[in-house]
């Protein structure tokens, strides 16, 4: 993104990229309305797999479903998402090229040199797109890298019996651990099944297979990948570098959506690092460092409520039980912060007067 949109400016843009197009993506590939709005490029109907108009939610017995007018969600595959966006970054000017790793990156007193498994490049800004962990990050000066959630996820074939269970459906379960979930997500022809983990205390992979199980789904091996939980105020710019997306940290502490983040981040950083190069300034941590303030404003702020909400959760997972299980307000407010109708700032004023009482009920049904 952020590299299509300064080409297209007239900036002169190399993009690295260590995979070879089209190259599989662990991801659950779904886009909501707001990712849709920050994406700000019309998607091919080729892309989407499937419309969603019913978001289903399940903890043991208890099931939350909501149906809605409009598809609240659109899957996708990523593979097939993230090559149409390099084919897009590359008809708007950018150089591109494939299979290519970044090893390592030194600051000298003019420049960057990139090293790659095939030359070295000297550039005056370099931005990390890279994800968690971040080689761009360490490169700019972080020395704690993100705490991530851990995920497993698969494609698996759509069962031949009782497929309909997933047609336009988003499902997801909940209390298989302290706090985090697992997802099915429909696509064209197979589903994208995970589970993911903020914090510690259970073993993914042997949780794997129940859960397919309980799917009544086939074994699958599943790739493992990380997502930062995002919220803190973390390095996001330094002398000649910006981090964009998941390398920032920019993720869902509750969700895990980081496509939304990703888009956003990427189109702010473009407008900084354009407003820049017009004004002639250098890129120096100092005037980079209103790409960090935007970012802020726009979701950080919001991020960090939701972080708090993440640790409330996890801190007391019978609590959020309860939420689950009694009033369906909960389960509405939450689902407006997906929808993008509401914001975590509003779910958290309206949650924190009453907790207490949701703590005692969890205490006297516990």
């Amino acid at each position: 993104m952020t590299a299509g949109l300064l080409a297209d400016r007239g900036l002169e843009v190399l993009l690295l990229e260590k995979g070879v197009f089209p190259r599989e993506k662990p991801c659950a590939g779904g886009l909501t309305l707001r990712a849709l709005s920050a994406l700000g490029l019309s998607l091919p109907q080729s892309l989407v797999h499937e419309k969603c108009y019913v978001f289903r939610a399940v903890l043991g017995e208890c099931v939350r479903e909501t149906c809605f007018e409009q598809p609240y969600v659109l899957t996708v595959d990523r593979s097939e998402l993230d090559a149409f966006l390099l084919q897009w970054a590359v008809e708007s000017g950018a150089a591109v090229h494939t299979g290519e790793r970044v090893l390592s990156l030194q600051p000298d007193l003019k420049a960057i040199q990139v090293q790659t498994e095939k030359a070295t490049y000297s550039t005056p800004l370099v931005v990390g797109a890279d994800g968690i962990p971040s080689l761009v990050a360490r490169a700019c000066g972080q020395r704690s890298f993100n705490e991530a959630a851990a995920c497993l996820c698969a494609n698996i074939p759509r069962p031949p019996v009782n497929c309909d269970r997933f047609r336009g459906v988003l499902e997801t379960h909940w209390g298989l651990f302290d706090w985090g979930y697992g997802w099915i997500f429909p696509k064209r022809d197979h589903l994208s099944v995970g589970l993911g983990m903020w914090g510690r205390g259970r073993n993914l992979k042997a949780l794997w297979a129940d859960f397919l199980t309980s799917l009544d789904l086939p074994p699958v091996q599943p790739q493992g990948h990380l997502i930062p939980v995002g919220g803190k105020p973390e390095l996001a710019v330094a002398d000649g570098f910006v981090l964009v997306g998941d390398a920032a940290g920019f993720a869902d502490p509750l969700t895990g959506e980081g496509l939304y983040y990703a888009f956003l981040s990427a189109r702010l950083a473009a407008q900084v690092i354009w407003a820049l190069k017009r004004q002639g300034l250098p890129y120096t941590a100092g005037n980079l460092a209103q790409y960090q303030k935007k970012c802020w404003q726009k979701f950080g702020r919001d991020l960090n409520r939701a972080l708090r909400l993440n640790k409330m959760a996890r801190r007391c997972p019978r609590l959020w039980h309860q939420a689950f299980k009694g009033s369906a307000d909960w389960f509405v407010k939450a689902l407006q912060v997906v929808q993008g109708e509401a914001s975590y700032q509003h779910l958290f004023r309206w949650a924190w007067p009453r907790l207490p009482l949701l703590w005692l009920q969890s205490q006297l049904i516990h």
